[in-house]
């Protein structure tokens, strides 16, 4: 009796278990968030200090007063860039540079006023590299903007004469 007991708790071996259904509830990986978008070009913003303490938005053609220093702020983190401040004969124009801890804004700071009525240009290109990218490793082209001092062209300095000698 004993036997029959314990088998008949065991399920009929000729009978198909039915199919477990799990319901774990939907899936939802929540919001992904990659940040900003990339800018499409690299177009720097471009502020200069004038003498008087004044401040304005440099843009490509346009003209500016008595510039002491620039302030260019790049839309993402660059790795080999160098920024070059040239004059109109495509001289680097002396300066004093610092690229500030958040890694996207470089100011430079001018050793002696620009020339009056000459033109010049910020340059953005790969300083070791063949080509500027950033912390992702995406690649930018070089970048510039020309612009020009305000006022009349001062004439250059001749070359000095040595004096002649009487006989």
């Amino acid at each position: 009796m004993c036997a029959a007991l314990v088998f008949s708790a065991c399920p009929d071996r000729s009978t198909v278990d039915a199919a477990v259904e799990i319901d774990a509830g939907s899936f939802d990986a929540g919001v992904v968030d990659a940040g900003p978008p990339l800018p499409l070009t690299l177009e720097p913003t471009v502020t200069v200090t004038a003498r008087d303490a004044g401040t304005i938005e440099l843009k490509a053609g346009s003209e500016a007063d008595d510039v002491t220093s620039l302030t260019i702020t790049i839309p993402v983190k660059l790795k080999d860039f160098r920024l070059r401040l040239m004059d109109w004969r495509d001289q680097i124009v002396p300066s004093d540079d610092e690229l500030m801890p958040d890694g996207k804004t470089y100011v430079i700071t001018l050793s002696e006023p620009l020339k009056t009525g000459r033109g010049y240009a910020l340059k953005l290109d790969a300083e070791l590299g063949p080509v500027v990218t950033d912390d992702s490793g995406a690649i930018w082209d070089d970048w510039e903007l020309a612009f020009r001092i305000a006022g009349d062209v001062q004439p250059e300095p001749g070359p000095k004469k040595s004096p002649k000698r009487k006989r």
